[in-house]
């Protein structure tokens, strides 16, 4: 790919970020899950299942924020977007110390019983699903989030991030990957839906 600006979007989980990444080539998910954490215990890999496995059963990586923000450096200028984690104490103020620029997209508290839907139907473990879609800690967190002093996008309930980048011309355009089956892989909580 050709080098260009990369708009760099911290998303709330469930906003779609892993759908974007594998329905469109100008997209990267940096899912910070095989970062700050020692992903070799996991044999197998599967990152949406890793991550919903809550926090207890994980060995955090030593070389974690640093990894992931060089990941981060790395890829600039590679996407249009990248995507990553949107956490206000461990993830975005060491974008900031690096200088890298960011827009957050974060559901609008309404929303959050559809998200906290979303978090089930892709396989999240039950202590993930109340941790990440309980209004006490988004309203605790979204005060840390604005005063980062970052662009802020609300989606409304029945909003992705696709569709609202979709709806923006003033975003890149967004560029199908040509179809591939595993790309498209199902989790095993979209199939037994």
């Amino acid at each position: 790919m050709q080098q260009h600006k990369t708009v760099i979007i911290a998303g709330f989980g469930g906003v779609g970020k892993t759908t974007l990444a594998k329905k469109y080539k100008n997209v990267l998910d940096l899912e910070s899950t095989p970062y700050k954490y020692l992903i070799e215990n996991y044999g197998n890999y599967d990152a949406e299942a890793v991550k919903g496995q809550g926090i207890a059963k994980k060995e955090l990586n030593p070389d974690f924020p640093d990894n992931y923000v060089a990941a981060i450096q790395e890829n600039i200028g590679k996407y249009d977007y990248i995507l990553v984690w949107c956490h206000p104490e461990q993830s975005l103020p060491n974008l900031d110390k690096a200088g890298i620029d960011y827009e957050i997209f974060l559901p609008t508290r309404d929303a959050l019983d559809e998200y906290r839907q979303r978090f089930i139907n892709r396989g999240n473990s039950e202590e993930y699903v109340n941790r990440v879609s309980s209004k006490e800690d988004y309203d605790r967190r979204l005060v840390q989030w604005q005063a980062l002093g970052k662009p802020m996008v609300f989606l409304e309930a029945g909003e992705t991030l696709e569709s609202y980048l979709q709806a923006h011309p003033n975003y890149p355009k967004l560029l199908p990957r040509e179809i591939n089956p595993l790309n498209l892989k199902k989790s095993k909580a979209e199939i037994e839906r």
